[in-house]
């Protein structure tokens, strides 16, 4: 099986890499050419466009940031389609709205081929690690027929049902995180505010009910350390709570906590903090308030 892997960032690089480690001929694009080359020179080949790459793989997997470059990357000018097969599987691992993967699973059925909304989490570490989650929509045979590449990427994989239903489950789990970033936010700055040290805190609550792997990472890795440098930037989970808050008003459900949590997320991109870690979120709050969440001297 020949697969072809079009975004080499965070995630997509070390999925491109285990799926040429599990044995797999590994095609790749992306626009920046220096990640192009490393993969190339450690054995892999490379494609001039989308479209040259989909001509020459079975299989296309795409890692993109948002739902108007998958759009082109798949639909535009030079882009996937205009290379496509049919039989083959287009497997997009990016994070849309299922809006998004519906008219791209059509345009896939017109040229004869399958297309499979596969968003997924577990960060960069899961990435590397071959461990990601990944929630998928769309065909059950275009599932089973992709299960080898999915094997070699992620531990935690599972078909919802049609096209976009992998797309709001992992809307489900980043609107989830970004909520629990915000309350983690909101109780450590009120708490350093009254006087608390918050690494004393943070160990108390690890073992209390508030412990949770997010709040490990926030606080532990992230907030204490005063390090929030991007492992998922705060701008692509603002994208995220976007389409969160849209999936909201196709469905008909009010999502109050989605909209406050939308509006903070705008804040900190405002406040010039998108580029940082997601988990940057604390920042506006400690600059209204005059704090910095870190341990006591």
């Amino acid at each position: 099986m020949r697969v072809g892997f079009i975004g080499l960032g965070a995630m997509g690089l070390p999925m491109a890499v285990n799926l040429r480690s599990a044995g797999f001929d590994v095609v790749v694009h992306n626009r920046s050419r220096g990640k192009v080359e490393d993969f190339v020179a450690a054995g892999g080949q490379a494609a001039d466009s989308p479209a040259d790459l989909a001509a020459r793989v079975d299989v296309v997997c795409a890692c993109l940031p948002v739902p108007p470059v998958c759009e082109d990357v798949f639909l535009g000018a030079g882009g996937v389609r205009e290379g496509a097969q049919a039989g083959q599987t287009w497997i997009d691992f990016s994070t849309n709205g299922p809006d998004t993967s519906q008219r791209l699973a059509a345009a896939a059925q017109a040229q004869g081929c399958g297309y499979l909304d596969a968003p997924i989490s577990g960060g960069v570490w899961g990435a590397q690690a071959g461990t990601l989650a990944i929630m998928v929509g769309g065909e059950a045979a275009d599932f089973e027929r992709a299960a080898p590449v999915f094997e070699a990427v992620g531990a935690n994989i599972r078909r919802f049902g049609p096209s976009g239903s992998g797309s709001v489950v992992k809307l489900v789990n980043n609107m989830i995180g970004a909520a629990v970033n915000a309350a983690i936010a909101e109780g450590y700055v009120a708490a350093v505010k009254y006087g608390i040290d918050p690494a004393a805190m943070y160990d108390t609550l690890r073992s209390a009910t508030a412990s949770s792997p997010a709040h490990d990472r926030m606080i532990n890795e992230d907030v204490l350390q005063r390090d929030f440098s991007a492992k998922f930037a705060l701008d692509l989970h603002a994208k995220d709570q976007q389409l969160a808050a849209d999936l909201g008003k196709l469905v008909g459900v009010r999502m109050l906590v989605t909209s406050a949590v939308n509006e903070l997320y705008k804040e900190a991109q405002a406040r010039g903090y998108g580029g940082q870690n997601t988990t940057a979120i604390i920042r506006p709050l400690e600059d209204l308030h005059g704090v910095t969440v870190q341990p006591s001297a």
